[in-house]
């Protein structure tokens, strides 16, 4: 075969080698024909071999082509020397052709020697176990995991059971999406007992939680049992990542037999290498693999375990108990499948950062169009993991350490509490069991008997901890509790803790591979020795990191014992109250918070408040009431707990007076309630019971005496008696030391007419000799009641009562009365005593004591009066009165218009006091005539003074006997200013008989201003009339406005500077009083807008002289065209609808009417795109304006459109939005690629989507177009979401073609669109309708049954796998470094781009900082330096401080109330207002007001009220009611006005300002001004009011600039509505300028800007800092340090990539025994 030269220079090698052939397959072709050679290659290199091929295959010279291994290794020299005997190899065009045809491969498996060395180990542990199909099938998924364990997505690891007979025969089928297998691991996997745990290439995973690590599979020996305890045949599928070929391999019981029989190699079969999908292979009896196949397509790699021959047996149980061994599975793989946290389904359970990526799925399909069961094992929720999860309360973690090289074991420890009335602890769900198994079902029962019992927990020999090793359960071992946590080495530590806590615990243990378990992963073999083992060490998990304080004993007692506490649930606790805080408790963490309740239910009895109890191992002993029970926590309601805390009330109270809160454990569940009651009443006769009083100095009082005022009251002596007689000074001793001290305390009351008053209140101690003693009381002299009160009270307190009790007490009621006559007091007296008028003295009696008595004895008294001679007719006496009748005064009174007092003395003979005096005033007799002065008969006055008697006025000289009459001001009419004549007359109307006096009064005009005259020296002919309206250019300044004064006589004032301060304007503030003196107004502003007329008035404010007059502005000359548009938007080829309206304005926009009506001709429009044909001009008389219609764009793009229109010199230009034209198209604007090509029941992948469209092509968004889908011809059935839909809100519809079914043939699918019942043409797509090709209709299998296949094996080089071990832990040291040096200089990267970053911010912040200085016309130098800033800012501050000191008008009342706790302030201080007038009129109308202080509530009110004994008025906010928000005008409803008002009408509130707390200032003002109203002048008021009203609205009080009121009743006028002189007043404060303000705000931006440029420097430095850091040599070194270790690495990369494939880890295990074929062929090899 080989040519002769190759011959000969092998000829050597050949003698000195064996055989060594290799089977060639010719794959080059892309047919399904294959060529296969066999070559011999012994001695033979690779040239050789290339010639052989291009000799036997006819290989053109020219042509290339690859040689590979099934395994797609492309030869060389140096792998062409390594090829064993027996090679199959794959002579290719390129390296990624892809098979074209099946090829087969022959391997030998001989079983490895682990299988006779360890057989010994598995078989001692599995005799310990109960056999279950789900350890089986885990055996299957540890492989799936470790293949899977690389994966970057989800892992997918799916079990099918199909025992579907219409998909052939039945099989179990695992697979999964993991890294697959080449040829050579298929090779190994079947190799019997192949320990890759134990080879050189193996690496041990990094550690992670719970040992989650996936590397589970590598015995060798458990995958194969567990195949063949399912099934006799198990075919493995396997892609491997990175290669396109699939392999498979077949291993069958029956082909093992055979071969033995046949005594053929047993350990030799073939693998099948083919392309994905390939199922030409498959037979019918196994056609569902035709499924499983064609899913290979498009899989990066993949696995799946396919067993067939399957027992009857086990397929009747995986029917029947699906649910069990699915809950076994998902016991198995718990925290796989769930995570480190496991299956915690409770709401705000905590959940891992990363969530496991997991999915292990089940399905089982029995029978034809029958829905197969399908799960996924993350969905189970009832296996034992779960259940102890989610029934657990609390959890204790903990790190056991087996010493040096033994491991490290995580451990979790869990309570199961006792709730209400049963324990908690889970209990496995029942699970099929062996009939046989008798004894188990009797326990079981006997458990379900004591389940609801407390503390009684079915634990096996309390082996609590279930065991995982490498994640996964080992189901066979369990773990007894350690000593640390174990009753019986806590029993002293732990006396507290009931030992039913104890049987309330499981716990799980997770360790690694350093502990070993059984081939068949059922038992540990060493777990419990190493974990008891002395040299353990434990320690306790906190938030995941191992804590070395303290012990693990004392940490678990402890935690057990708050597990008890706060979880078990064994007394009921109802009658919940509140959450309370308790201050008694020491720990100031437990004193909140506390749950009351008013009951508990415990043992069968019921304990409520107010029952009486006792306790039981307390010191001391305690009888007494419940007062309520405590337990700790934040409840709302009845709940279980396993303790709490009961307050007792000690009884009899009065003699304990305390409380004592103890456990409720303490309650003596064995007392009676008779029992206690005895011993509370034994108690209660101790206590005081009643006083002894007694009168040492003899006359005891009796009760309801009366005495006389003056009677001395005691001595006394109290003594303190109890029931038993004894006398008392305490309260008898309640324990060590002595009882509580007792006083007496007496009180003397006088019952007054409205209220009593306590005369004496004095408290007496115990004396050792004399008791409870009271000394005398003297000086009774009070009329009235009395009582005398003696109290037995408590020591140092004062309290009347002990306990809740009342001590005794004494009561003794009596009178006191009035004593004899002592003096007398005189009564008053007229004070007007005439001579000769007689008139009487009463005089009151009185004793000694002050109090009103009546004569004994009968008394004659006697008068005396210097300068007076005095008489009397008679005297006398009635009750306490004695009265002296018809006294006479005779002498001669000088001075009659002067009253003279005399000193009247009276004298009652033998009273103690007997003598008193009384002042009288003596006046003349009867009037007699009537007297004028000035006595001329004429008198001349000025108009508008006051006169002496004049008009009729009224004065009193019955004192005197003389008056001054003044009148008011006179104010006639003086007319051309002539003086008026007037008469006055004097008479007395009382006294007819006296005659009357004239006098003549004369008139002069007054020299007061009385006219005042405006002005304009513009216009010598105009002059501004009060009440004129007069026309101006609107936007005008009417200027050089004049003034003149003049009095009633017509003659000019003099203009000087006291008369011009009192001219007021009202259209401006700023009036300069030079120009006011030289006769000179301000210039008038007038309104911009025709229409908007104005009220101005100019006033002189003292005298009430003013001139108003109203400008109506008029527009000006034409300044432009201005044009309105109906509408802003038109569709293109419509019409816009309505009228363009053209008008002349003026520069404010004010219609000028100067349009004629000829204009129509000689407007023009022009814009593009626009049609002229239909534009039509027209003239509207109504408005002097033109109407255009008819504008229509008919070509053009979307958007906005300028429409110019002119009109002589006048051009405008308006913006109209031009919108897409009516629907009229559909246009197809994304589509599959063409020609569309279909396969039948398939789908189109891509959208259709089309677009709604004009006739222009513009989109339309017309909702209201639906677009239909429709095919043709009807036979193609189109399967989509939607048939027929409206378009979007961009005029857009897609539709989504799920499937097209039909026959084969060209079809179209057309969009059709209709509007308002009109159809829009649309698109139409061609398409092809295929033949599915997956659906095949029959099955041709063609093979060569002579073809044999030799057996081989191959050994791994022990020294290349330690080198390849050193190389990969070079490659760890390295990878390692190389992270550390990535994250310093990441970290150095983030930190210079936070840096910059930071910089950048602060730049533009300095930048934005300095704009608004600019904007606010501060001026920045550039470069800029602190101390600029800072002189900037003082001399900002001194502009401000100097304005701060300018004089204004300030509120001059001191609120002294003002910074008091609750106060807000005084009414004048609380608001500012800028104008004059405003502050002047509002300050006037609550002036009554202003002085009030405003508190926040009513108690500050009340104190203040106290305070200034009432004095001060006040209000309260608290108590003040007013409406929320702010209400409009009367005159406007629903946003609209009324009428047109004039004068300006605002709220009155509204002018003020609130410098401090505005919402609460709001209110005030609310209430007191209400809705009043400010309005320029009076006409404006009254014109106002009336429109108000009868539009049928209350109008509010209406004030005035000019200083008069119209009240909300519609009162106006008289000197109570109008406001006095502003001089007079005191008016709220003027506010600070706005100049002030905006310097304030320059001031603070500048300290910013200041801030922004520091902080800015400071950032540039830590920024240039940090460059020449990671800049300098040391960071330098560093960057070559990490280059060259990435060079090194990639050296290493290199070298393990050129070494032998690693070994393969898809080992499996499982328990059950090694076949007998493996026995057989021991046999054989024996002999």
């Amino acid at each position: 075969m080989l040519t002769s030269a190759s011959q000969r220079r092998s000829a050597a090698a050949s003698l000195q080698q064996g055989e060594k052939k290799i089977r060639v397959y010719d794959l080059r072709l892309e047919t399904e024909a294959k060529t296969c050679k066999l070559f011999e290659i012994a001695g033979r290199d690779f040239n050789d071999f290339l010639q052989a091929l291009h000799k036997e295959f006819g290989i053109p010279s020219c042509e290339t082509f690859v040689v590979a291994t099934t395994d797609r290794i492309f030869l060389n020299f140096y792998r062409f020397k390594e090829l064993q005997d027996g090679t199959t190899l794959h002579l290719l065009q390129h390296e990624h052709q892809v098979l074209p045809t099946a090829t087969v491969e022959k391997i030998s498996f001989m079983p490895h020697y682990n299988i006779l060395i360890k057989s010994g180990i598995y078989e001692y542990y599995a005799s310990e176990n109960k056999a279950s199909l789900a350890y089986p099938l885990a055996e299957l998924i540890d492989n799936s995991l470790s293949a899977t364990a690389k994966n970057t997505g989800t892992r997918i690891i799916e079990i099918r059971m199909l025992f579907d007979e219409s998909l052939g025969k039945p099989a179990v089928i695992v697979l999964d999406n993991g890294c697959g297998m080449t040829t050579k691991q298929l090779n190994k996997w079947a190799v019997y007992g192949t320990f890759a745990r134990r080879q050189e290439d193996y690496v041990r995973p990094d550690p992670v939680p719970r040992s989650l690590n996936s590397d589970m599979s590598y015995f060798g020996v458990g995958g194969k049992q567990a195949v063949f305890h399912f099934g006799n045949v198990v075919r493995m599928i396997s892609k491997p990542v990175g290669l396109p070929d699939v392999h498979e391999l077949v291993l069958s019981e029956e082909e093992f037999e055979r071969k033995e029989k046949n005594k053929e190699d047993i350990y030799s079969t073939t693998i099948l290498n083919r392309k994905p999908g390939d199922s030409s292979h498959v037979s019918e009896d196994e056609r569902f693999l035709r499924t499983i196949i064609d899913e290979e397509r498009g899989k990066e790699s993949f696995t799946a375990v396919v067993i067939t021959g399957l027992k009857e047996k086990h397929i009747s149980f995986l029917k029947e108990n699906f649910d069990a061994w699915t809950r076994h599975l998902a016991h198995i793989y718990h925290y796989y499948i769930h995570g480190i946290n496991g299956n915690d389904l409770r709401q705000g359970s905590k959940k891992t950062a990363q969530q496991p990526t997991i999915d292990i799925q089940i399905t089982l399909r029995e029978k034809p169009n029958e829905c197969p069961r399908v799960l996924n094992l993350r969905e189970v929720d009832d296996d034992l993991q779960t259940l102890y999860i989610n029934s657990a309360a609390d959890t204790f973690e903990f790190k056991a350490s087996a010493g040096p090289g033994g491991g490290t074991v995580e451990g979790v420890l869990r309570y199961h509490p006792f709730l209400y009335d049963k324990e908690t602890y889970p209990k496995y769900p029942d699970d099929p069991k062996d009939p046989k198994d008798t004894c188990n079902a009797n326990a079981s029962s006997e458990n379900d008997n004591l389940e609801n019992e407390p503390g009684v927990v079915t634990q096996e020999e309390r082996k609590i901890f279930e065991c995982f090793w490498n994640g996964r359960l080992i189901p066979g071992t369990k773990v007894a509790e350690f000593d640390w946590c174990s009753r019986k080495h806590n029993s002293r530590t732990a006396l507290d803790i009931p030992p039913e806590c104890y049987r309330r615990l499981s716990g799980v243990l997770f360790t690694d591979d350093n502990f070993q378990v059984t081939i068949n992963k059922m038992t540990f073999m060493d777990l419990e020795l190493k974990l008891k083992n002395n040299q353990t060490v434990f320690s306790l998990v906190q938030n995941g990191q191992k804590s070395f304080r303290g012990n693990i004993q004392k940490e678990f007692t402890q935690w057990l014992r708050t597990c008890n506490e706060n979880f078990d649930k064994q007394i009921k606790f109802v009658g919940f109250k509140e959450i309370k805080t308790r201050t008694d408790v020491p720990t100031k963490k437990m004193q909140h918070p506390w749950a009351v309740f008013s009951a508990i239910e415990w043992g069968g009895k019921t304990y409520k408040t107010g029952q009486l109890v006792k306790t039981h191992n307390t010191n001391p002993i305690l009888y007494g009431k419940v007062v309520q029970f405590l337990l700790y926590g934040n409840f709302d309601g009845d709940v279980y707990a396993t303790g709490g805390q009961v307050e007792v009330s000690r009884e009899p109270k009065a003699l304990w007076d305390m409380n004592k809160i103890v456990p409720i454990s303490k309650i003596d569940k064995t007392a009676t309630d008779e029992a206690i009651k005895k011993n509370i009443d034994s108690d209660s006769e101790k206590l005081p019971d009643k006083l002894n009083v007694e009168w040492p100095n003899g006359n005891p009082l009796q009760n309801n005496a009366i005495l006389s005022a003056g009677t001395t009251l005691g001595p006394l002596k109290i003594e303190i008696l109890n029931k038993r007689g004894e006398k008392l000074s305490r309260m008898s001793s309640v324990g060590q030391g002595k009882g509580t001290k007792l006083c007496v305390k007496l009180t003397l009351l006088h019952h007054g007419l409205k209220s009593d008053k306590e005369l004496a209140a004095y408290v007496a101690p115990h004396l050792a000799n004399t008791g409870f003693w009271f000394k005398k009381m003297d000086h009774l002299t009070e009329l009235g009641k009395y009582t005398l009160n003696l109290n037995t009270v408590v020591h140092e307190t004062n309290d009347v009562s002990f306990g809740g009790r009342a001590l005794p007490r004494f009561t003794l009621k009596f009178t006191i009365k009035e004593g004899e006559a002592a003096s007398f007091d005189i009564s008053a007296v007229s004070p007007t005593l005439r001579v000769g008028v007689p008139f009487d003295i009463p005089l009151q009696i009185k004793d000694g004591y002050g109090h009103s008595t009546t004569l004994t004895s009968k008394l004659r008294p006697e008068l005396k009066c210097c300068g007076l001679d005095l008489s009397y007719e008679t005297f006398s006496s009635s009750g306490t009165t004695f009265t002296i009748k018809s006294i006479k005064a005779r002498g001669k009174v000088l001075n009659y218009q002067q009253s003279k007092s005399y000193d009247l003395e009276v004298t009652l003979p033998g009273l103690k006091q007997h003598t008193k005096s009384i002042k009288i005033s003596l006046l003349p007799g009867i009037p007699h005539s009537l007297h004028m002065k000035p006595e001329e008969t004429s008198i001349d006055v000025e108009n508008g003074d006051q006169v002496k008697g004049f008009p009729p006025v009224v004065t009193d000289c019955s004192s005197t006997g003389a008056g001054q009459l003044v009148t008011k001001p006179i104010n006639l009419k003086i007319i051309k200013g002539e003086q008026q004549e007037l008469k006055a007359q004097f008479v007395m109307p009382s006294y007819k008989n006296i005659p009357l006096v004239m006098k003549e009064l004369r008139v002069l005009p007054s020299t007061q201003v009385s006219v005042m005259e405006l002005y304009s020296q513009d216009n010598e002919n105009l002059v501004l009339r009060n009440s004129e309206k007069i026309k101006w250019i609107a936007g005008g300044l009417l200027q050089n406005l004049f003034y003149k004064l003049y009095d009633e006589a017509g003659r000019e004032v003099p203009l000087t500077a006291e008369i011009a301060s009192m001219i007021k304007v009202n259209w401006t503030g700023d009036v300069f009083l030079e120009d006011l003196v030289q006769g000179k107004l301000p210039d008038l502003q007038v309104p911009k807008r025709v229409g908007e007329q104005r009220f101005y008035q100019v006033s002189y404010q003292d005298q009430s002289v003013s001139v108003s007059f109203t400008i109506v502005p008029r527009p000006d000359e034409p300044e432009r065209l201005k044009v309105a548009l109906p509408q802003t938007t038109v569709k293109l080829g419509e019409i816009l609808s309505g009228n363009i309206s053209l008008e002349l304005v003026d520069q404010f926009d004010n219609l000028t009417k100067t349009l004629t009506p000829s204009c129509v001709n000689h407007i023009k429009v022009e814009a593009e795109g626009l049609d002229k044909s239909a534009i039509t001009f027209k003239w509207q008389e109504s408005s002097c304006a033109a109407m255009v219609t008819g504008i229509r764009f008919e070509s053009g793009s979307l958007g906005p459109r300028e429409l110019r229109f002119s009109y002589s010199d006048f051009v405008e230009r308006v913006s109209i939005k031009v919108t897409a034209g009516l629907p009229a198209q559909l246009k197809l604007i994304s589509a599959p690629e063409q020609p569309l090509q279909v396969l039948n029941d398939h789908g189109i992948s891509k959208p259709f989507v089309v677009q709604l469209c004009d006739d222009w092509g513009n989109p339309s968004p017309d909702q209201r177009v639906v677009v239909d889908l429709k095919t043709s011809p009807p036979g193609l059935t189109v399967k989509t979401n939607v048939i027929s839909q409206p378009v979007n809100a961009e005029g857009k519809a897609s539709f989504v073609v799920n499937g097209l079914s039909g026959p084969k043939g060209c079809y179209q699918l057309q969009f059709k669109g209709s509007f308002n019942k009109k159809p829009i043409p649309g698109p139409s797509v061609s398409l092809t309708v295929l033949p599915d090709p997956k659906k095949p209709v029959s099955l041709s299998v063609e093979y060569d049954t002579s073809v044999k296949f030799l057996a081989g094996g191959t050994f791994r080089d022990a020294q290349n796998q330690q080198k390849m071990s050193e190389l990969t832990r070079k490659k760890d040291e390295l990878s390692s470094a190389i992270e550390k040096y990535n994250e310093t200089f990441r970290t150095y990267k983030e930190l210079f781009g936070l840096l910059t970053a930071s910089c950048l911010n602060a730049s533009k912040k300095e930048a934005d900082l300095k704009n608004e200085l600019c904007r606010r016309k501060v001026k920045i130098p550039d470069p800029i330096s602190a101390q600029h800033i800072d002189a900037l800012i003082k001399k900002k501050s001194t502009e401000a401080e100097a304005i701060q000191k300018m004089s204004r008008r300030v509120f001059p009342v001191r609120d002294n109330f003002r910074g008091q706790a609750e106060v807000l302030g005084m009414v004048g201080h609380l608001a500012l207002v800028q104008d004059d007038a405003a502050a002047w009129v509002i300050s006037w109308h609550i002036r009554g007001d202003m002085d009030c202080v405003i508190t926040k509530t009513t108690e500050a009110a009340q104190r203040i009220s106290r305070d200034t004994q009432g004095r001060q008025q006040v209000m309260a906010l608290d108590s003040v009611l007013v409406s929320p928000g702010n209400r409009p005008l009367p005159h406007i409803r629903n946003g609209y006005p009324l009428f047109e008002p004039h004068g300006n009408p605002v709220y009155a509130r509204e002018m003020l300002i609130y410098p401090c707390d505005p919402e609460s200032c709001d209110i005030v003002f609310k209430n007191i001004l209400g809705d009043t109203i400010l309005i320029d002048d009076l006409e404006s008021a009254k014109n106002y009011r009336t429109a108000v009203v009868q539009n049928r609205i209350q109008c509010p009080t209406i004030l005035t600039r000019q200083g008069d009121r119209v009240s909300s009743r519609g009162k106006f006028g008289g000197a109570q509505n109008r406001a006095p002189p502003m001089a007079t007043l005191h008016m709220f404060g003027a506010p600070l300028p706005q100049q002030y303000h905006n310097l304030m705000e320059q001031i603070d931006l500048l300290r910013q800007y200041c801030s922004a440029v520091s902080k800015r420097e400071e950032i540039e430095r830590e920024r240039d800092d940090h460059v020449k850091k990671i800049t300098s040599p040391n960071v330098q070194q560093k960057e070559k340090d990490l280059e060259d270790k990435k060079r090194q690495l990639r050296e290493i990369e290199k070298e393990l990539a050129s070494a032998s494939a690693k070994g393969m880890k898809r080992g499996a295990v499982d328990g059950g025994q090694p076949s007998s074929s493996i026995s057989k062929r021991a046999r054989q090899s024996s002999t």
